[in-house]
């Protein structure tokens, strides 16, 4: 009888409940906004904290690139030996963030030769490329030379054997169940030289035609990366591509748009500098040397006839007569350059960013903060090498002889052919009358 009783006045509350529907759609909101306010507040919180985690990371980046753009400065202040020598620490550490990519400690423990075979044909490719550099390098020393001329004549077979040797060694160690591992491992180790280390060495051959060309296109690819993330910061909403989210239209065309502006107006400016503008005459030369030289007709300026409309217009705004202008060439071919900058060189930043997707990482490293690792901010650099030394030798070199090119070609030479030569030079000095009376009679004794 109790639970019947009990029952009864349940069914009760609930019908007394029923016929009060005002109350019961104010319950139900009351229970709708209780559930709802614990996950805006969460959210907001989340809001808060990514906010946060931005502007920190912005900070940051931005206080390392200036870090990184005093520290390029110094190098470029003291001249080609020490560019030579980063471009060569980036190779070795960029090499090296590349090459961990596929490591795979466990095998390795059972490989113990695969780390010292990568660094040996890393050693092999740098002796390749830096032995012509070298070898540049001290033709102004002739009898230097003239003592090394047998390595430098055999220079490029010594190196082929040196490959040769690692070649032998990597077939040696290739053991049974590992077949397919060490031959990634080689295909991954030589993919590496070829990306990193024979690319960034255009960087090396743009520093014995000027400093202007390896300073620019290095200048045009950091400026167009800030004014890429200034802009996508910003104003970015619209992504440019998969393979990296955080790139934006719009951080992209600001970016190129800028860095246009600036490469032909900062090229103006280094146009006037024989330090910036002269082939290095030593590896010791820095920013505080006399250089002189025959500049390249590109860095002199010239005057170009202005179009009637835009003459009209000009002469309208500066209140004077404007119908030519003085502009340098190369600041026209400083234009093709920043194209490529902008809308080239990221790719080789896509492509990094692939890379890293394909191995599932954020950065190549943690080097530097705010950036991540060296490859990260190089990525597009040895790509802009390769383009800028390509773009100069074939629209801007000059092709001249020089003194050192000719007692180069001297010291190659036997004995009796640098006989035969020296008879040959003063015979025709002596014809012309070229030669002085004091040299003649040196000669004649």
């Amino acid at each position: 009888m109790g639970k019947v009783s009990k029952k009864s006045s349940n069914s009760s509350l609930h019908a007394g409940e029923s016929s009060s529907p005002a109350k019961l759609r104010q319950r139900k909101a009351a229970q709708h906004q209780e559930s709802r306010t614990p996950a805006v507040a969460t959210n907001g919180i989340v809001v808060e904290e990514e906010t946060k985690k931005k502007w920190k990371n912005w900070r940051q980046r931005t206080t390392f690139t200036f870090v990184m753009i005093g520290g390029f400065f110094t190098v470029i202040a003291l001249g080609p030996l020490s560019i030579m020598l980063m471009v060569l620490c980036l190779q070795v550490l960029i090499y090296r963030e590349v090459i961990s990519l596929s490591s795979v400690p466990k095998k390795e423990r059972d490989l113990p030769w695969s780390r010292a075979m990568n660094a040996y044909f890393l050693i092999c490719l740098e002796y390749y490329l830096y032995g012509h550099n070298v070898h540049r390098a001290l033709r102004r020393y002739h009898w230097l030379e003239a003592h090394l001329q047998p390595i430098f004549a055999h220079h490029t077979f010594i190196s082929f054997s040196l490959y040769l040797l690692g070649f032998v060694w990597f077939v040696s160690t290739l053991r049974k169940g590992y077949y397919r591992f060490q031959m990634g491992q080689f295909a991954w180790t030589h993919m590496a030289l070829g990306l990193v280390v024979v690319q960034s060495q255009y960087m090396i051959e743009n520093i014995f035609e000027g400093i202007f060309w390896f300073f620019l296109p290095i200048a045009l690819v950091i400026v167009n990366d800030i004014f890429a993330y200034v802009f996508g910061f910003f104003f970015g909403r619209h992504q440019l591509i998969e393979l990296s989210p955080k790139k934006t239209w719009e951080g992209y065309i600001g970016g190129g748009l800028t860095t246009m502006v600036f490469g032909f107006l900062f090229t103006a400016v280094l146009s006037n500098w024989n330090f910036m503008r002269c082939p290095p005459p030593t590896l010791h030369m820095t920013v505080l040397s006399n250089v002189e030289c025959d500049v390249n007709p590109v860095f002199l300026p010239a005057d170009y006839q202005v179009p009637a409309v835009l003459s009209a217009l000009l002469s309208s705004v500066f209140q004077r007569e404007i119908t030519t202008v003085s502009i340098r060439p190369v600041q026209f071919h400083s234009l093709a350059i920043s194209a490529f900058a902008s809308l080239i060189a990221p790719f080789g930043g896509f492509f990094a960013s692939g890379v890293k997707r394909a191995f599932n990482i954020k950065d190549f490293g943690n080097s530097i903060p705010g950036h991540g690792g060296v490859t990260d901010r190089f990525d597009c650099q040895f790509f802009m090498a390769a383009f800028s030394h390509t773009y100069y030798t074939s629209f801007i070199k000059i092709s001249t002889v020089t003194v050192d090119s000719l007692v180069h070609l001297f010291l190659t030479l036997n004995a009796e052919k640098q006989l035969e030569l020296y008879q040959s030079i003063q015979h025709y000095l002596e014809t012309a009358g070229s030669l002085p009376e004091a040299v003649k009679t040196a000669v004649g004794a």
